[in-house]
């Protein structure tokens, strides 16, 4: 028995060096924040089953979007103008709101805009498709780079960029299956995905993930 706890632990060393940022300050707020932006998955996965009796059609789908990116953008408008909305905001949400977020939209507000464009311009499963790239992968991308990101790639990382292509391809493989979208489109998909939540572009992730992955799709399905 000795001998196998001697075995043993090495291994558990290890398992415990690997899972010790998980419990850092720094990813514990980005999760935090992330578990946010993955609760938006419920936009793209109704746009995929239809599992509730509203919205359905396309109408319906753009009134919801509408109705929600412009809320969103009016909480966010009384927020940067509002002392009082805006300590309302410091108290609860902290260290989650970005320096760039604090005097403009955050991070949701563009999710919500981007799901309004997407169902516009791509058909409804390339929309569910770009838009669960954008939730999932850019949450898991961070959330990899902010524990494991060892090799930098501008001011990501190769294992962030890993960890959000594994989840992009989880998300295709939902929608392959639902919507019957080939394969070959969810992989240029999920690539286009992960290489603009990797590059340094001027534009927020939500907005350039959806957009430039859900062209592509749109493109090579023709």
């Amino acid at each position: 028995m000795s001998k196998r706890r001697r075995k043993s632990e090495p291994a558990q060393d290890a398992l415990r060096d690997a899972l010790e940022p998980l419990s850092s300050p720094q990813w514990l707020t980005e999760a935090r924040r992330k578990a946010i932006h993955l609760s938006f998955i419920v936009l793209p996965l109704e746009l995929l089953l239809e599992v509730l009796p509203w919205p359905r059609t396309h109408k319906e789908f753009r009134l919801l979007f509408l109705a929600l990116t412009a809320g969103a953008i009016a909480v966010d408008v009384l927020r940067i103008h509002e002392r009082r909305v805006r300590t309302f905001f410091k108290q609860f949400f902290g260290e989650m709101i970005r320096e760039h977020e604090q005097m403009s939209l955050l991070g949701s507000s563009y999710l919500l805009l981007a799901a309004l464009i997407a169902i516009e311009v791509f058909p409804q499963p390339l929309a569910a498709a770009a838009l669960g790239f954008t939730v999932l992968g850019d949450a898991m991308g961070a959330l990899v780079g902010k524990a494991w990101g060892r090799h930098k790639v501008f001011n990501k990382s190769l294992e962030g960029a890993l960890g959000c292509f594994i989840a992009c391809g989880a998300w295709g493989a939902v929608v392959v299956a639902v919507a019957h979208v080939p394969w070959s489109v969810v992989l240029m998909g999920a690539a286009v995905a992960t290489v603009v939540e990797v590059l340094p572009i001027p534009l927020d992730d939500n907005l350039g993930i959806t957009l430039s992955a859900g062209y592509a799709m749109k493109l090579l399905a023709g």
